[in-house]
């Protein structure tokens, strides 16, 4: 697996701009596994997860989803954590999983955990995940998302600063 462990003073959106070959490689090798991942766990949220309410309808209007009513949120008390060994260890290094985390956005599945079920800011940032995977297309937003994380860390990933700059307006 590549490692890329940036300090100092380092250009991130010039490295995304231009990712070195090596990354793009190991992208490239894990994204069949992180394709069928997202693939399971969207279905988990579409088959055990309920339909947008009529407020939660409205928001992912206003958001652009294009196809709102496709969307299905998922309470849960547990996240989902990836099995593969090395989807797991990106996931641990990039701090894209942990106790603090709220909610995560497969395609059309949404997960939230059930303390968090009246956070309309957290369900509108997610949702903002479900319109990004629509512009993109399923393998393409994974393929973005993962090379954003290798190379600025899940917290400062452009699609994560995208969806928590906005979701506030969609509240």
């Amino acid at each position: 697996m590549f490692t890329l462990l940036i300090s100092g003073c380092i250009n991130r959106d010039e490295i995304y701009a231009n990712p070195p070959a090596k990354l793009t490689e190991s992208i490239n090798a894990i994204l069949p596994a992180a394709t069928e991942y997202v693939k399971q766990q969207e279905k988990i949220a579409q088959e055990k997860g309920q339909l947008l309410n009529k407020q939660a309808l409205a928001i992912a209007k206003r958001i652009g989803i294009k196809h709102p009513e496709k969307v299905h949120v998922y309470y849960t008390n547990t996240l989902p954590f990836p099995t593969d060994p090395t989807l797991a260890q990106l996931a641990k290094k990039s701090g894209y999983a942990g106790s603090n985390m709220a909610g995560y956005t497969y395609g059309y599945g949404i997960w939230i955990k059930n303390k968090e079920r009246d956070n309309r800011e957290l369900l509108a940032h997610e949702l903002i995940h479900v319109r990004q995977f629509e512009q993109r297309g399923v393998q393409e937003q994974i393929r973005q998302y993962l090379m954003q994380i290798y190379i600025y860390g899940y917290n400062s990933t452009p699609l994560e600063i995208e969806a928590y700059s906005e979701a506030k307006n969609y509240i």
